[in-house]
């Protein structure tokens, strides 16, 4: 996709895939709902976010038949490095998210998202030998670490987190953030659409035959968990595919930023599709890791910041 490679158009397809992933929270809370699938039950959970993947993986590859103009050699293929994607950011990081979110608000798993940029920053330094640890970036990690802490005050100002909620839920964030970083180093020569769809269907058969084994909850599967399952797969292929794309051809760190929009998505859809509230910890939360992303955006002045 050339259109991504210029800056301003990378950006707005970012800022599509946020979109998507954003409108990903509260269908899966919705889909748990009409699947069945009972709260105490992680392999029922893993089993539904294998079958998405699985069909996002096919719809992805339907994209690379439709869509795709480069050629593809076999010798170009990094397989390893797509098993190795596969399993990190599909199956553990999905295994995580989907028993985490159960566990939590929506509104509130969109803002403990948004650490997915400041991580995967600090990825970017660690792994990546052009990327330098600025003060810009320790202040931007700074503001929007507040911005978290905030959301996870409770009503009476003492901290609130749970481990199998929360706590999975950051698990997959960072997850997440050490994949991109991987593919920005090590990705960037491989076919977007293959490197996509490959990873959703090799990680996704983990999820899908562990779900199947331990489930214990009465699956639902009708006609409308089939469009929920569709529509899910439709995210994952079309905003990983465009994600796959940007970091090939832009900075992570950079781009990295502009997850911070899933929780602003994230957040106003859980409260409109979910009925959840929209606290004031919330309302701060949201506004400090924005203003993180505005930091770490910010055009440099002096040398080093």
């Amino acid at each position: 996709m050339k259109l991504i490679k210029e800056k301003r158009w990378a950006i707005v397809f970012s800022l599509l895939a946020m979109l998507l992933w954003g409108s990903a929270i509260p269908l899966i809370k919705t889909t748990y709902i009409h699947a069945n699938i009972l709260p105490d039950d992680p392999g029922g959970k893993i089993y539904i976010a294998g079958i998405r993947f699985f069909m996002g993986g096919l719809l992805t590859f339907i994209y690379f038949f439709l869509f795709n103009k480069e050629e593809v050699k076999r010798e170009n293929v990094n397989f390893k490095f797509i098993v190795i994607i596969g399993l990190l950011q599909t199956c553990l990081q999905y295994g995580f998210y989907y028993i985490g979110l159960s566990n939590t608000l929506g509104s509130l798993t969109a803002v403990i998202q948004s650490s997915n940029a400041f991580i995967t920053v600090l990825f970017s330094v660690l792994l990546i030998s052009d990327e330098r640890l600025t003060k810009k970036k320790v202040i931007a990690l700074l503001v929007g670490s507040t911005g978290l802490l905030i959301t996870n005050l409770n009503s009476q100002g003492s901290f609130h987190f749970k481990f199998t909620g929360e706590g999975f839920v950051l698990i997959a964030q960072t997850v997440n953030a050490l994949s991109s970083v991987l593919i920005r180093k090590y990705g960037r020569n491989l076919n977007g659409f293959l490197l996509t769809g490959s990873q959703f269907v090799l990680g996704a058969m983990p999820l899908i035959i562990l779900g199947a084994i331990t489930h214990k909850s009465n699956v639902n599967f009708d006609f409308v968990l089939f469009l929920m399952l569709s529509y899910g797969a439709f995210i994952s292929a079309t905003a990983f595919t465009i994600w796959t794309f940007v970091l090939q051809a832009h900075s992570a760190s950079e781009f990295g930023i502009y997850k911070l929009f899933i929780p602003v998505f994230g957040t106003i859809l859980s409260i409109l599709v979910l009925g959840e509230d929209l606290t004031i910890n919330i309302v701060l939360g949201l506004v400090f890791v924005l203003a993180g992303a505005i930091i770490l955006n910010k055009k440099q002045t002096k040398k080093g910041v």
